[in-house]
């Protein structure tokens, strides 16, 4: 069953139990109110009739001429009165009990009567009989010498018949304004719940995979702050699954770049080792295929490193992330240590110059350093085969931050590349920096150790003039300076 439905059967079912009570009540007491009427008129009219009768009985006298008081007489009274007043009902109970004279109806049993006489004056008893109601009052006569009770019945079928036809009119009444309320209340249930029925669907088609769907429900209400809580999560999720997809077809990627960038050099040296076992004449061919072999040998050698380095910082955890060890790092320092690492390696046409601004950052010294070195070696192959290329590091100091560059005029980098060249394994010309040794995981590490220092790679580049890349640390605070004499 539908929430509206529940609600407008609810608000129903409310609105009948009111109805039904104001009914009841309001019909509950015109009826109280017209009984009490009935029995005060029909209370006097009995006083009446019983002085009529006192009247008669005291008035009667024998042959000696007293008063006579006997049962006859007084049955024979009450009788005269009964039959001479059209519409009387009523009985004369002499000492309690005994019924000497009665025109009741014959619906009304005698235990009903002796009932009403034992309520005594001033008490009535309603009685159904004959198919009408009565109005059942007790009286004493005041007969000297005499214990008589002059038991009345009146016909209250008029006000029976008042309250039922008020209780039909209610009843025609109550089930109008019932079902205008219902209706009314089926609308307003609708309007109301109609914002969770979009939430309902919006949430089965986000269930179904189409994560775009947004209620959009604008109120002021609950049900409007749970519409906004929901769209947020909504788009949460779509972020996070966007993220995951992306983050199965970067490893999808990276599989199929590892596998080959390990297949290229493998089959490659499989060939070279199958060419030497043949024995071949030739020492330059043998000289060739070992050379070949020795540089894929190493070019494998510098991808498993970086690839256990980048694995070794993906992995930590995030104490140890925060935990790294942060010391103040002097760049010319790092730049000596820089330039006597890559002396052996470094080609004679590519120079490399250095332009430290006597900055101390504070870093962790061997991350920094593999950084750098990484960026180095990338800026040198994209100036191979440049007569004029040249490679300059510095350092300089902005603000309360270092800034370090690592600037080359070589090839450059197309702008549409510029977003990827951080993911694992892309490399923009794939057979330039194959032949330089690359394999597209240098600015990956570069970039996760950056991220490590709270920092990122900017990076700036033109094709044909080359490529700056910036990292900006901050400066270490300057050494606190000791007093040069105690106080006093």
């Amino acid at each position: 069953m539908k929430f509206s439905t529940k609600l407008s059967l609810s608000f129903a079912a409310l609105l009948a139990a009111a109805l039904c009570a104001v009914g009841l009540a309001m019909v509950g007491r015109s009826f109280a109110d017209s009984l009490a009427s009935a029995e005060r008129t029909f209370g006097t009219q009995q006083y009446t009739e019983k002085y009529t009768i006192e009247s008669t009985i005291l008035t009667q006298t024998g042959t000696s001429g007293t008063a006579v008081y006997t049962t006859s007489a007084m049955s024979g009274a009450v009788q005269s009165f009964a039959e001479q007043t059209p519409g009387s009902r009523m009985a004369l109970y002499l000492d309690g009990r005994n019924s000497v004279y009665s025109n009741l109806p014959r619906g009304i049993s005698r235990t009903r009567q002796l009932d009403a006489l034992e309520a005594g004056t001033g008490e009535s008893t309603l009685v159904h009989a004959d198919g009408a109601d009565w109005l059942l009052l007790t009286v004493p006569l005041n007969v000297p010498g005499v214990d008589a009770v002059l038991l009345s019945a009146y016909d209250v079928t008029s006000v029976f018949a008042s309250r039922d036809a008020q209780l039909a009119a209610w009843f025609v009444a109550a089930v109008l304004v019932l079902a205008a309320g219902t209706a009314a209340a089926g609308a307003v249930s609708r309007s109301l719940t109609r914002p969770l029925t979009r939430l309902q669907s919006a949430s089965s088609r986000i269930a179904a995979g189409d994560y775009t769907q947004r209620t959009q429900v604008e109120t002021d209400d609950e049900i409007g702050a749970l519409s906004h809580s929901f769209d947020e999560m909504a788009g949460a999720v779509e972020s996070r699954v966007a993220a995951l997809d992306q983050n199965v077809r970067q490893q999808k990627d990276f599989i199929a770049a590892f596998t080959h960038e390990i297949k290229t050099p493998m089959t490659s040296m499989l060939g070279y080792a199958d060419l030497m076992r043949a024995r071949p004449q030739s020492a330059e061919t043998q000289r060739e295929a070992a050379g070949y072999i020795f540089r894929e040998t190493h070019r494998l050698e510098e991808l498993s490193r970086k690839l256990l380095a980048l694995m070794g910082l993906e992995n930590l955890s995030d104490g140890e992330k925060s935990a790294i060890e942060k010391t103040p790092v002097s760049d010319r320092a790092l730049f000596a240590r820089l330039e006597r690492g890559l002396a052996s390696a470094q080609q004679p046409e590519i120079p490399v110059s250095w332009q430290p601004g006597d900055c101390t950052v504070l870093a962790d010294a061997a991350l920094l350093d593999d950084l750098l070195r990484n960026l180095i070696l990338n800026a040198r192959r994209a100036c191979a085969g440049k007569a004029d290329g040249r490679v300059t590091v510095s350092c300089r100091a902005e603000g309360d931050t270092a800034v370090f560059a690592v600037q080359d005029n070589g090839c450059g980098i197309p702008k549409e590349d510029l977003p990827r060249v951080t993911e694992p394994f892309y490399m923009v010309d794939k057979s330039r920096a194959r032949a330089g040794g690359g394999s597209g995981i240098g600015l990956t590490l570069c970039r996760r150790i950056a991220e490590l220092h709270g920092s990122r790679l900017e990076f700036e580049s033109t094709v044909g003039q080359g490529t700056t890349v910036s990292l900006r640390l901050p400066l270490a605070p300057p050494p606190r300076k000791e007093d040069d004499h105690e106080s006093a």
